[in-house]
């Protein structure tokens, strides 16, 4: 007598449950899927977080929205576009032209927009052009962001 097909679908199913038998029980630290689950986080860093004006300073853009369009932006002034390749990155350079001492906040808007900051010291190491990266000229039009420095006070 030939076996239906709902006889074989029966079979089927009851088969792929026994497969997983072996899993069962198993810390759920062998199914740690959300270790992977912030690998497309965007991101924007930096090669050196401080430098002596004249310094080049190389960025990454990463986990960003793949051939979208992006503005550079430093402490408010729109420096120009660059835009991200067919895996969501981009990578680009600021030159701190005649930029005073003090710490610039470096965005890039592409939708999520992505932040880092750097400072400008005067007893900081020059740094150097490096790579091929379109290059952003900082200059003194783009002023150092203020700081508030606290002091605290234990008893």
């Amino acid at each position: 007598m030939p076996r239906s097909p709902k006889r074989w679908t029966a079979l089927a199913v009851l088969l792929s449950g026994l497969l997983l038998i072996p899993v069962v029980g198993l810390p759920t630290r062998a199914f740690a899927w959300q270790l992977f689950a912030n690998a497309y986080q965007p991101a924007l860093t930096i090669n050196f977080d401080t430098g002596a004006p004249g310094s080049f300073f190389n960025l990454r853009g990463s986990g960003l929205p793949a051939n979208a369009a992006g503005a550079v932006i430093v402490n408010g002034q729109n420096l120009g576009s660059v835009t991200t390749d067919a895996l969501g990155n981009v990578d680009f350079t600021l030159r701190a032209l005649s930029s005073s001492a003090g710490y610039y906040q470096v965005v890039l808007s592409v939708n999520p927009t992505v932040t880092t900051i750097y400072r400008i010291s005067s007893s900081a190491p020059q740094h150097t052009q490096s790579g091929g990266a379109p290059v952003f000229n900082v200059g003194a039009a783009v002023t150092p962001n203020p700081v508030l420095h606290l002091t605290l006070i234990g008893r």
